[in-house]
């Protein structure tokens, strides 16, 4: 079986991205870091600045612009930090920073079709543990590590955020420890997510970690080779169904309570 099929179909997902225009209140320039008020924000231009966001029921949409990492800053930095409620951002583009999106102290997030060229973490919550959830929705974005000069533990990181919900995002050629990382964040939802061309030394597509009843649909792992590499680590009592696992050595779908038509293989031909 090859696998190239699997992996020239999950890219296409790197090379179309919908970038909406709606309307805008307030068109940020580049010298404003902290938005403090309710609103609609948008970028016109590229920027090398940071922005908080500290204020409820606000979005920040950057229409394709890019946030860079300032070249003379002494540490990598945050490129957007969220807290509040009721927040979106969408359609930026990241490179550079050690956290691209950071949020915190929020309810009601969401973090939509954007592209990250990190140096750390691309996205990282952490929540307040309510058994309701935190309402954290992070779809559609795109991560890729090619080119990473210090990597990272994890790609997307969730803390404490119990109910989240993961779909249809992307992340390539990442060599740290776990693509997907959720802990403590039970009963979270991970839907038709793309984990391609993983270290295949020691990595894990998907770590849940004290996180029990995730529910994993139509995602797929790919690593490079089958050397030591885990699809699935700490599930329990999760839902597994139509996963694609290839290169997975340790597939981790032992831990699912509810297994139906997953694909686990090993391909270490050329």
């Amino acid at each position: 079986m090859r696998i190239l099929p699997f992996a020239g179909l999950a890219l296409t997902g790197l090379l179309l991205s919908h970038t909406a225009h709606a309307a805008c209140d307030t068109v940020l320039s580049p010298e404003v870091r902290s938005i403090d008020a309710a609103g609609t924000y948008c970028l016109a231009a590229n920027r090398s600045a940071p922005i908080e966001v500290r204020a409820d029921n606000v979005e920040l949409d950057c229409r394709g612009r890019t946030l860079s990492r300032p070249s003379n800053s002494p540490g990598f930095g945050t490129g957007v930090l969220l807290r509040g409620d009721n927040l979106t951002v969408r359609n930026c583009r990241f490179e550079g920073w050690q956290f691209s999106v950071l949020a915190e102290q929020f309810l009601n997030v969401q973090i939509l079709n954007n592209t990250f060229i990190p140096e750390g973490p691309a996205i990282t919550a952490y929540g307040s543990d309510r058994p309701e959830g935190d309402g954290l929705r992070v779809i559609g974005n795109r991560v890729l590590f090619y080119g990473s000069q210090n990597g990272a533990e994890q790609a997307i990181g969730i803390w404490h955020s119990p109910r989240a919900v993961l779909t249809n995002n992307v992340v390539a050629g990442f060599m740290g420890h776990a693509a997907l990382q959720l802990d403590r964040s039970p009963d979270a939802q991970l839907t038709g997510n793309q984990l391609l061309d993983l270290n295949e030394g020691g990595s894990v597509g998907v770590d849940l970690i004290f996180s029990p009843r995730a529910r994993m649909v139509h995602n797929t792992v790919m690593l490079r080779r089958g050397v030591n590499a885990h699809g699935l680590s700490g599930a329990s009592e999760a839902t597994c169904i139509e996963n694609i696992l290839i290169n997975a050595v340790h597939s981790g779908l032992e831990g699912c309570v509810v297994t139906r038509h997953n694909v686990d293989q090993i391909n270490n031909g050329d």
